[in-house]
């Protein structure tokens, strides 16, 4: 299998914009690598639509993956579940590309977090980490309060001790923020 590197996600959202229509968001340990963050391996690719009639077009994406001599199964519609639950508003999300009949998004700082702390994994942690310092370098601003708030409410009904330690890390790494 191909690895999912920068240069190789840049031509997949190249033709992604190309062949679907509607709004786009790229999501998930994907994004780092096409940031060109390539801090660990990822084998999925999280783009998902805002969307019905986004959503209606997964076949053209399998046929994207696949014209990239990746396999179809590397397109990963799960995120969506995540992005519906947090998106409040468009204005959390930044624009990658745009053409005339598609653009593509990824979350802000705060909205990416926020997608990761439910589920919060090694890789998550380590995503989160890795997010929280390129938008340190490009100075965006992460809602660092709502995070804290929100891992607060996690630790009080989590159950796993494993992820309450990589939760109560991570708030050490929003310190100074």
């Amino acid at each position: 299998m191909k690895k999912l590197n920068r240069p190789l996600l840049q031509r997949l959202i190249k033709l992604a914009s190309e062949k679907l229509t509607g709004e786009w968001v790229l999501l998930g340990g994907t994004l780092l690598p096409y940031l060109g963050i390539e801090h660990r391996v990822t084998v999925d690719v999280d783009l998902v639509g805002l969307g019905k009639k986004e959503r209606d077009q997964q076949l053209e994406l399998f046929q994207i993956a696949e014209s990239l001599d990746l396999p179809i199964e590397i397109i990963n519609p799960a995120a969506s579940f995540f992005l519906q639950s947090e998106l409040k508003n468009k204005a959390s999300l930044v624009l990658l590309r745009k053409t005339a009949n598609c653009k593509i998004y990824r979350p802000d700082g705060t909205l990416y977090l926020l997608l990761k702390l439910r589920r919060f994994t090694e890789s998550d942690f380590s995503d989160c980490a890795e997010m929280l310092r390129y938008c340190r370098s490009i100075h965006e601003k992460v809602d660092v309060k709502l995070i804290k708030s929100r891992i607060r409410k996690i630790i009080k009904e989590e159950s796993n001790s494993n992820k309450i330690n990589r939760l109560k890390n991570f708030l050490s790494e929003l310190e100074g923020y």
